[in-house]
């Protein structure tokens, strides 16, 4: 996950961590497209009507909230090219009001002119933002059984895992196997077809945002799925030519195949994670003088300027919001290994932290 990600992301759970009372949250979305001086009079409208409102502490809150914006925004010049977003809020801890004061200037353009007051803060498409825009998709199918996880960036989502009965061998000889195996191939076919009918549900409205589907699992169900399973012309041209073997179908399956799809999508996180990462092996193979790993060396060698480029675990990065302003101001690159690959689980062997040096 890229420093800029992973910093918004810790940003949208603090938001929304805030839980406040009535109106006392206010939010304010305002994309690059809109004219700062009409959000100027719409905050100023905003503002008087908040006159009318009954309750004399709801009045209060929002009047307080929207003075503290437009003070804001009579500071800004011209808005940020992805816009920005005002998160501001009156917090009750222990009876008294904490003011909460957050401007957020996001990665990506925002999308839409929200406002709104309520008891949290609105930090949906913030959040959207900290999920990478690609999408693999990996199916694992054997006779009867399918599970489909959904790959974006480094973490693996299960999305299905069902059952659907298929009719077992049997030793039977004559007029009766023949029957048998006729029905289990009936079933196999009402099989494909209904998870060629789950993915089309699943995917089509999104299809433009899937970068590739990856079947897995029994090598010879998976290609009699391609040929039996009515699939969408356009889930089809999604679908990878190579298959992975993946002995058990369930969640653990996923995760054995999501180690091959890094492989075979080199340009996925986990494939970049892992080509760092045994960069950073194979410089300590060597005895390089040019690699530090553990928290105090590291932290000491980003302080000296020495840092090029920084691994980190997603749980350490979690607690150290102060790294993401670290490694912009020495010019270091940071990378966010995922708790769910094997690299990240190396890395945290490690104690979480190492670094590749510039000398």
């Amino acid at each position: 996950m890229s420093a800029e990600r992973q910093k918004l992301k810790r940003k949208v759970e603090q938001l929304k961590a805030f839980k406040g009372r009535h109106s006392s949250f206010t939010t304010l979305y305002i994309p690059p497209t809109k004219a700062l001086t009409d959000v100027v009079t719409f905050v100023k409208t905003e503002l008087a009507g908040a006159d009318n409102i009954k309750s004399k502490t709801n009045r209060k809150n929002v009047a307080d909230n929207l003075t503290a914006i437009l003070s804001e925004l009579t500071k800004v010049r011209s808005l940020p090219p992805t816009g920005m977003v005002f998160f501001f809020g009156i917090e009750e801890v222990g009876g008294i009001g904490r003011p909460i004061r957050e401007i957020v200037v996001p990665p990506s353009p925002i999308s839409q002119f929200v406002y709104t007051c309520g008891r949290e803060f609105i930090t949906e498409e913030l959040e959207a933002m900290t999920h990478p825009r690609s999408l693999i998709v990996i199916v694992l199918l054997e006779g009867g059984k399918v599970t489909i996880g959904y790959l974006r960036g480094k973490h693996m989502e299960l999305v299905r895992d069902e059952d659907f009965y298929i009719i077992g061998k049997t030793r039977a000889g004559g007029q009766s196997a023949n029957r048998y195996l006729r029905i289990r191939e009936e079933k196999l076919q009402e099989f494909f077809k209904h998870v060629g009918r789950m993915l089309g549900e699943l995917l089509i409205d999104n299809i433009a945002n899937v970068d590739a589907i990856v079947l897995g699992g029994n090598t010879i169900r998976c290609l009699e799925f391609l040929d039996k399973g009515d699939l969408d012309y356009r889930i089809r041209n999604k679908i990878v030519d190579t298959i992975i073997p993946v002995s058990v179908i369930d969640e653990t399956g996923l995760f054995q195949a999501m180690k091959e799809a890094s492989r075979i999508l080199k340009e996925t996180e986990i494939y970049a994670e892992r080509q760092a990462w045994d960069g950073f092996l194979e410089d300590l193979m060597k005895g390089s003088n040019t690699i530090a790993y553990g928290k105090k060396e590291v932290l000491e060698a980003l302080k000296m300027g020495r840092v090029q480029t920084l691994l980190i675990t997603e749980d350490l990065a979690n607690q150290m919001d102060s790294l993401y302003d670290d490694v912009t101001q020495y010019g270091s690159e940071l990378l966010v290994f995922s708790n769910q690959t094997e690299s990240g689980a190396e890395l945290k062997s490690f104690g979480g932290m190492a670094a590749r040096l510039r000398y």
